[in-house]
C-alpha cells in the first residue's frame, strides 16, 4: 500500500471514531482505491449531504483505479481536515502530483474550498471539477483549471474567481443540453469521459517528464 493509501485510512479511521465519539453518522469515512499506483497524481472525490445520492462518483473511483490512479472518496464534510492531511504530507514530500478534485452537490461547493485552501499553503492543484454546486463560490490562487457543471436553481450557483485566481475557469449550464438533474449529473458517462480523457493527459508519465524536462531548459 502506497503512503498516501496507509495516510488515507488512517485518516478516515481516525475521522470515524471521532464522529462516532459525538454520536454523529460515520458517513464521512472514505474509500480509498487499494493499487498499487502505475500513474502520478491523488484523486479526491466529494460525495454531498447523503452519500447515497453521488454514486456517480464510486463508479468514477473505480474506473481511475483501472487506469492506475489513486484516489479516495469522501463526503464533503470533512475537507477541512482532509486539507490538513494534505498539508501536512506535502511538508514530508509525499504528495504524488497532480493533485485534482471532483465534488457533486455540497461536495461541489467543497472541491473549490479545498482547492483554494491547498493553494494558499503552495500546495498547486491541477484540476477540480464540480457537479451542480447548490451555492455560488469562489476560488483562489493556485488552481490551474476548474470547471463548474451546473444546473441553473433560483439562488445563484455559479463559481467565480477570486482577486488572486489566475487559472481557467468554465462556468457550464446543463439545463441547455437536457436530460440532466441533479440527482443524474454526477453520473452521465459522457461526462465522465470527458474528465478521464483530461486527467490521462495530466496523469501521463511521459507528458509529464517531458514538461520537467523543458522547464528544466528554460532555467
Amino acid at each position: 500500500m502506497s503512503v498516501f493509501a496507509r495516510r488515507i485510512t488512517c485518516f478516515s479511521l481516525l475521522t470515524a471514531m471521532l464522529l462516532v465519539a459525538v454520536a454523529l453518522p460515520t458517513d464521512a469515512s472514505a474509500q480509498c482505491a487499494r493499487i498499487k499506483p502505475t500513474r502520478p497524481g491523488e484523486v479526491y472525490l466529494l460525495r454531498g449531504l447523503a452519500n447515497i445520492f453521488s454514486l456517480g462518483l464510486d463508479e468514477m473511483g473505480k474506473d481511475l483505479s483501472k487506469a492506475g490512479i489513486e484516489n479516495c472518496v469522501f463526503n464533503h464534510s470533512v475537507w477541512e481536515s482532509l486539507a490538513d492531511d494534505i498539508k501536512e504530507r506535502s511538508y514530508k514530500g509525499e504528495v504524488s502530483y497532480p493533485v485534482i478534485i471532483i465534488g457533486h452537490s455540497l461536495g461541489a461547493g467543497a472541491a473549490p474550498r479545498l482547492a483554494t485552501r491547498l493553494g494558499k499553503q503552495g500546495i498547486p492543484v491541477t484540476y477540480v471539477v464540480m457537479f451542480d454546486p447548490v451555492e455560488p463560490t469562489v476560488v483562489g490562487a493556485n488552481v490551474l483549471e476548474i470547471i463548474n457543471y451546473y444546473l441553473p436553481k433560483r439562488k445563484d450557483n455559479k463559481l467565480y474567481p477570486g482577486q488572486t485566481f489566475d487559472g481557467l475557469l468554465e462556468n457550464v449550464n446543463m439545463a441547455q443540453y437536457g436530460g440532466f438533474t441533479h440527482l443524474n449529473i454526477d453520473k452521465n458517462k459522457q461526462l465522465h469521459r470527458l474528465i478521464y480523457e483530461k486527467i490521462a493527459l495530466m496523469t501521463d508519465p511521459e507528458r509529464i517528464a517531458a514538461s520537467k524536462a523543458a522547464n528544466q531548459r528554460k532555467k
